[in-house]
């Protein structure tokens, strides 16, 4: 089996937390493989939303967003709490 669906990876349950408050989430599946020794945000669009990876600490974990705009996106990604991410996003 290569993940799980069961749960969120330590690095992203605060930001899915806050995501929560302003946008419908919905997680996918882990990788515990994942080659990285940075923390990373990756948003990218995707047909009806959006879609988030958060690698950090050997993880990988992508997550579908929906009713929610990239500027808003964009404004919570970029909070002080989330800071230690390296953040990837749309060309708009």
């Amino acid at each position: 089996m290569r993940g799980t669906h069961t749960t969120i990876i330590e690095a992203a349950e605060e930001l899915v937390k806050r995501l929560s408050t302003v946008a419908e989430v919905s997680p996918g599946l882990i990788d515990p493989r994942a080659k990285s020794r940075s923390r990373s945000l990756k948003i990218s669009r995707e047909r009806g939303g959006w879609r988030l990876e958060v690698v950090a600490n050997s993880s990988k974990q992508q997550f579908r967003l929906y009713k929610v705009s990239l500027d808003r996106l964009k404004e919570i990604v970029s909070e002080s709490a989330f800071k230690s991410f390296r953040k990837t996003f749309p060309e708009e």
